[in-house]
């Protein structure tokens, strides 16, 4: 398989842009007495996640900023929320 490159641009208030995709489908699970968290999604849900993911990996703010994907993009029937949040933690 030939490797990929993902790209995200962020905003003059290091938010990270994601574009609207249309037809992105994605979803969780628990399992397991809730100790297994099953992601289900299709390509274009499954790469707004990980541009979502990436974006807030690398963004600067440390203000509390999340993204929550199902807001902002729609992308679950199931009516789940799907947030993602930056935090770092100190090593023990």
């Amino acid at each position: 398989m030939k490797p990929k490159t993902l790209t995200i641009q962020f905003n003059g208030e290091q938010l990270p842009i994601l574009p609207v995709e249309p037809g992105a489908h994605l979803s969780f699970t628990t399992h397991a007495d809730g100790n297994e968290l099953e992601l289900t999604g299709n390509r274009t849900g499954l790469l707004l996640l990980a541009k979502a993911a990436l974006g807030m990996a690398e963004t600067l703010r440390e203000d509390g900023f999340h993204i929550h994907l199902d807001d902002l993009y729609g992308i679950n029937a199931e009516g789940k929320s799907i947030l993602i949040r930056k935090e770092e933690r100190s090593e023990p």
